[in-house]
């Protein structure tokens, strides 16, 4: 069952999170520890940091699940050419101008952040859900 998508204002910016996305990476946390906190509810709370660091913060979570606007400024600008890192036992991690589609050509996903299941378990393909640690998925190099 999906779980809905939150959506955090304050201001001229709007967060948002999708948890059916997240694998907690945590780069969120780890960049702006007071405005990212998941043991606090609401766990994003924006008025503790600076709109400009809090965008740069949610720009390094590797699967898309949060997206910041900030109200005038210019929209997340994806790297080009499209690149794709293959995480060390985790999933594939996607950055640019990415179009996710099914073998029928449905479009399941326009973003510019994705991580990408590569141990087969995910309940939530073609996404990471993180199964790859309880599976024990280990790269095989």
């Amino acid at each position: 069952m999906s779980k809905r998508v939150q959506a955090y204002e304050l201001g001229e910016l709007t967060v948002t999170f999708d948890p059916n996305r997240c694998i907690h990476s945590a780069a969120c946390i780890r960049a702006q520890p007071d405005v990212f906190d998941s043991a606090a509810r609401p766990w994003i709370r924006l008025e503790r940091g600076a709109p400009s660091d809090i965008v740069t913060a949610v720009h390094r979570c590797p699967t898309g699940a949060l997206r910041a606007v900030l109200r005038g400024e210019p929209e997340e600008i994806p790297p080009d050419p499209v690149t794709l890192r293959a995480s060390r036992n985790g999933p594939l991690v996607v950055r640019g101008e990415i179009r996710v589609i099914t073998e029928n050509g449905e479009v399941i996903a326009e973003d510019r952040r994705v991580a990408l299941c590569r141990c087969g378990q995910s309940r939530n393909m073609p996404f990471c859900d993180n199964s790859h640690r309880a599976a024990g998925f280990r790269d095989p190099i």
